[in-house]
């Protein structure tokens, strides 16, 4: 058991090196993340509540953690080298990445080596939620494509299957009779929404699953439910367009049809929690 008075030194040295830390990472803290979350080619608006979320997780679990307290580890102490080399490197070639994911390591490994390996394992679902703050959108454009084709090809054979008469041209979709026409452009390829649902699906089954297994399917599960929550919404748009009105489909429906997108998807999200609950019980 510790010493109060050692563990009162220890928490001190802790919080000037957590200044420290901020002191090195200010420009990223105080600048570029607000740039970056902002930016709309990111389109990352969700991630000003994942720190949020972060934050709520450890203080409730603050007992857990207080209990979890022991020796200073020099493992951890080692583990923070790679992180203070990347973020360096991050911090001089101003790379946002880079930067957020040295500061994430950061939070982890230098309570790891302040307090030992058990409080590193109790802290480390809130830090790793923090790397969905790391922008990737642009960085994964390749991708895009791929799910634009795939979200229109599944929305054409579903319509033709309803008897729709839909033609797919690229990423186009359009009536037979010319009526009704719409491109599923670059904004509108999900990849976006998949991150925000990986997020939001990653702290629903941290919360909801009793097992980091039954965490883990959940959690692969968010793909591809983003991914037809995606497909829902080019449904939507198509059948209002071609049995309502084409301008309000493509007008204040188009705009505000994203919350299709999060409405299928979380249903399936709980869904699946359910699913897994109960064939695990069995």
């Amino acid at each position: 058991m510790q010493l109060p008075g050692e563990l009162k030194a220890r928490l001190a040295i802790l919080a000037a090196t957590g200044a420290a830390v901020v002191a090195g990472f200010h420009v990223l803290l105080f600048r570029h993340v607000a740039m970056t979350f902002n930016d709309p080619k990111e389109d990352m608006s969700f991630a000003w509540f994942v720190p949020v979320f972060s934050l709520y997780v450890v203080w409730r679990e603050r007992d857990k953690i207080a209990k979890s307290i022991g020796s200073p580890s020099w493992v951890g102490a080692l583990a923070t080298i790679p992180f203070l080399f990347a973020g360096f490197l991050g911090v001089r070639g101003i790379q946002v990445r880079l930067e957020m994911l040295a500061f994430a390591g950061l939070l982890l490994t230098v309570p790891w080596a302040f307090f030992g390996r058990k409080t590193a394992a109790a802290i480390v679902f809130p830090v790793a939620f923090l790397l969905f703050c790391i922008p990737l959108s642009s960085f994964l454009d390749v991708v895009t494509v791929h799910l634009r084709l795939f979200a229109t090809g599944t929305a054409e054979a579903i319509l033709n299957g309803m008897g729709a008469g839909i033609t797919r041209t690229g990423t186009m979709l359009a009536a037979a009779d010319g009526s009704f026409s719409i491109d599923v452009a670059e904004p509108c390829s999900g990849l976006r929404s998949i991150f925000a649902l990986m997020a939001l699906t990653a702290g629903y089954a941290y919360f909801t699953q009793p097992t980091w297994t039954r965490r883990a399917i959940l959690f692969a599960l968010s793909v591809p439910l983003a991914v037809v929550g995606n497909v829902s919404r080019i449904l939507s748009i198509v059948l209002v367009g071609t049995c309502a009105s084409k301008d309000f489909a493509v007008g204040f429906y188009h705009d505000y049809s994203g919350y299709v997108v999060f409405m299928v998807a979380i249903l399936l999200m709980v869904a699946c929690g359910e699913a897994i609950g109960r064939a695990f019980r069995r």
